[in-house]
């Protein structure tokens, strides 16, 4: 790497460093003070609120990552901008372009940890954090939450489960109501079991109804076999939120419950990449920024960083919520704060470099 590439990343990470810091433990005190009921009551032990704010960390640095790269790059850059390194650099002949060329290499660094830790870790983590609230809210004994709850699956199909075992993968007291033409069936089982393609029912009973309603046939059977094909942990994705899924879990439930699922998972499944490509975004509008806030200092940076963060998420609230009841496309919804972003840091970027005030050529 060329020395002067190191030498711009180096100034870009303390106050990228800080920033994470800063803004987790930002929201780790929001965190606490939401549970300070549970805390205070006891329902919530010193134990599991360590176990509840480690898997909480995932999700945390999947928000402070990009914010972070946003601070770093305006204060590292506006730092060599106010000792007129920038200035001397270009002298020795390197275009802005250039000079912000290791801040957007480490953005896309940041953007591919956020994307892998908001793949790959913060599902499973942010599942066992919403338990442990649950369960702090509602008691040891509150059931799994896609236990006693109908709900609807691929083939017009609605289900019943009382309990899940999820270690031995076995369902008791089970209902299944089959919306098939020309007769719709009704299926009761005392137990079951899943893989990914079949739920197997054992000591149950098959009801069919005529169009009035009243049962036509009846019979028991001592097992019987449904083709789902979908994984469990999928076939009970309309009993997870979108936070707890990876972006494969979102594809296959949009896939299996096509135009009759929440427009937010589609918003969901979007975001997991826009929140990721946030960062190059960031450091897109901040590296011109840098530029401009010579003159105030280090404060000066912050306080431009605080005003695009309140910007950015208001935009990407608003988006959210519009996106949500269909107004607008679920992929507009989640990229939305990225394009005007985008937009507005060529634009600024062009006017720093004077791409916008070149007057034309005239002639003698």
């Amino acid at each position: 790497m060329p020395i002067v590439d190191r030498y711009i990343i180096l100034e870009i990470l303390p106050p990228f460093l800080l920033g994470v810091g800063g803004f987790a433990v930002l929201l780790v005190g929001d965190i606490l003070y939401t549970l300070a009921e549970f805390i205070v009551s006891g329902r919530l032990t010193l134990q599991a609120l360590g176990r509840l704010l480690a898997y909480k960390l995932p999700a945390i640095m999947v928000i402070t990552f990009p914010v972070s790269t946003l601070l770093g790059v305006l204060l590292g850059l506006g730092r060599l901008a106010r000792d007129r390194e920038l200035q001397a650099m270009r002298l020795a002949g390197m275009s802005l372009g250039r000079l912000f060329a290791p801040a957007l290499v480490f953005a896309l660094g940041m953007a591919a940890v956020t994307f892998l830790t908001n793949e790959y870790f913060a599902p499973w983590a942010n599942h066992r954090a919403n338990t442990l609230i649950r369960r702090a809210a509602f008691g040891e004994a509150f059931p799994q939450v896609r236990e006693q709850v109908f709900f609807r699956a691929p083939g017009n199909r609605f289900f019943y489960v009382e309990r899940v075992d999820d270690d031995r993968r076995l369902l008791q007291n089970v209902m299944v109501y089959e919306v098939t033409p020309p007769l719709p069936r009704l299926i009761t089982a005392r137990e079951g079991r899943w893989d990914d393609r079949y739920w197997r029912l054992r000591d149950g009973v098959l009801r069919e109804f005529d169009s009035e309603g009243f049962t036509r046939y009846e019979a028991r059977f001592d097992e019987m076999r449904i083709l789902v094909n979908l994984p469990g942990g999928i076939f009970f994705a309309g009993q997870k939120t979108p936070d707890e899924m990876t972006a494969a879990e979102l594809r296959q439930y949009l896939a299996a419950f096509g135009r009759e699922a929440p427009p937010r998972f589609a918003i969901e499944l979007h975001r997991k990449f826009a929140i990721p490509a946030a960062s190059v975004v960031f450091a897109l509008v901040a590296a011109p920024l840098s530029l401009l806030a010579t003159q105030g200092g280090r404060f000066t940076g912050v306080g431009i960083s605080v005003v695009l963060l309140f910007l950015y998420y208001a935009v990407m609230s608003s988006a959210r919520a519009v996106g949500a009841v269909g107004a607008v496309s679920p992929m507009l919804a989640a990229w939305l704060p990225n394009l005007l972003f985008g937009v507005g840091g060529l634009v600024i970027w062009a006017r720093q470099d004077r791409w916008l005030h070149r007057a034309p050529a005239t002639s003698g």
